[in-house]
């Protein structure tokens, strides 16, 4: 049996035998309607709320789904019914490679919750229905886990999409040879969360269905993330290279790096680095900052100390950090980075702490799209 297979297979044996044609009459809708994002499952059309225009509008067989990006990275999608307005389907995904931001559901964050600790949250692998399988391969190596459930008082269900990558797949089965299949609950991480009207979703799905051996429906949880809102209001110019001084400026002569000894890694860019100390220290007290051209937008950065002559890396540059911008005092250990992400068309400010050697991400924070890179440090930072 090939290992998706055993994934599948693996699934499904855990859920009851018999496939369940529903034939149950709607719950009663609950009172507490299901919202996200300020958007009501069920209601008439709530989506002026967003404030912004849809990036793309998408109207099939009676149906018209709006899709948003929000300012926290999300993708966010709305279906209505044309027929009478009212919504059917709200969707959020999360691409990120970190962690991200609150799924709008209890303490779920995206690209953190894990399948365990869904069926660990929920008490059970959920239900599968027929038409859709509960383990996917797609085009980039990755593999993606549905979980979906009944929303209990309501006529809604749930479905969870969790996905472990390419190289973290990779991992386990080095790991755990044929057995990886048991292991990817606390690797694979929350990609999607989509909540439906039971009649929207079958109409896509069918109504026969399974339900795992001690399935309950869930009880919807409002989104814990009340601390994030506040996080995201505190301005940036807060952050002050002030609160961070040195205790000494050097004055003294400039020392080379020993680039045949102990900063022999860096001697292939010994007369950048050597050029760019012939003025003194300018970062830190006693460092100065260097940037090296890499290629088109990019830029390799390093720190190297007038002092000793020690050259250290930055914490940012290369490819993954285009259009690299500095920002930093001779009398303060602050150093503000401004990049772009190419591949996610955004720009980011990152501030981080430097002590003796050592560097500590301070904060790291969207700031707009790459336009937004082609300002000067100062301008994003409100």
């Amino acid at each position: 049996m090939g290992y998706f297979a055993k994934l599948a297979a693996s699934w499904k044996q855990r859920l009851a035998a018999a496939t369940i044609a529903v034939t149950m009459a709607a719950l009663p809708v609950s009172l507490l309607a299901q919202t996200i994002e300020g958007v009501t499952l069920g209601s008439v059309d709530t989506v002026p709320k967003l404030s912004s225009t849809p990036q793309k509008t998408e109207t099939v067989a009676g149906y018209t789904t709006n899709q948003y990006r929000l300012p926290n990275g999300v993708e966010f999608s709305v279906t209505l019914e044309l027929s009478s307005s009212r919504i059917v389907s709200l969707q959020q995904s999360w691409s990120g490679s970190e962690a991200g931001p609150s799924a709008g559901f209890g303490d779920f964050r995206f690209g953190e919750t894990s399948l365990s600790d869904i069926r660990s949250r929920t008490s059970s692998n959920g239900l599968l229905y027929e038409k859709i399988p509960p383990v996917a391969a797609n085009s980039s190596g990755s593999v993606e886990f549905s979980a979906f459930y009944d929303v209990a008082a309501t006529a809604n269900v749930v479905r969870f999409i969790t996905s472990i990558g390419q190289e973290a797949l990779g991992n386990l089965r080095q790991r755990y040879g044929d057995k990886a299949y048991d292991k990817v609950g606390s690797s694979a991480v929350l990609r999607s969360l989509t909540i439906s009207t039971k009649d929207y979703l079958e109409r896509a799905t069918g109504a026969a269905r399974v339900l795992d051996t001690g399935y309950a429906p869930l009880t919807w949880a409002p989104s814990l993330a009340t601390t994030n809102v506040v996080e995201q209001s505190i301005s940036l110019a807060r952050i002050k290279p002030s609160q961070l001084p040195v205790s000494r400026v050097y004055e003294g002569p400039q020392n080379i790096p020993d680039f045949n000894g102990r900063d022999s890694n860096f001697s292939r860019y010994r007369t950048g680095i050597t050029n760019a100390m012939t003025g003194g220290p300018t970062f830190a007290g006693e460092y100065s900052v260097i940037q090296i051209g890499c290629g088109s937008g990019c830029s390799f950065a390093y720190v190297a100390n007038s002092r000793t002559g020690e050259v250290f890396d930055a914490p940012v540059g290369g490819q993954k950090n285009l259009s690299l911008k500095l920002k930093y005092e001779l009398r303060s250990k602050l150093l503000i980075s401004q990049w772009g992400d190419y591949d996610a068309n955004k720009c980011f400010l990152q501030f981080f702490s430097f002590d003796d050697g050592s560097w500590t991400e301070l904060i790291k924070r969207e700031v707009g799209s790459l336009d937004a890179c082609a300002k000067e440090v100062g301008s994003n930072i409100k």
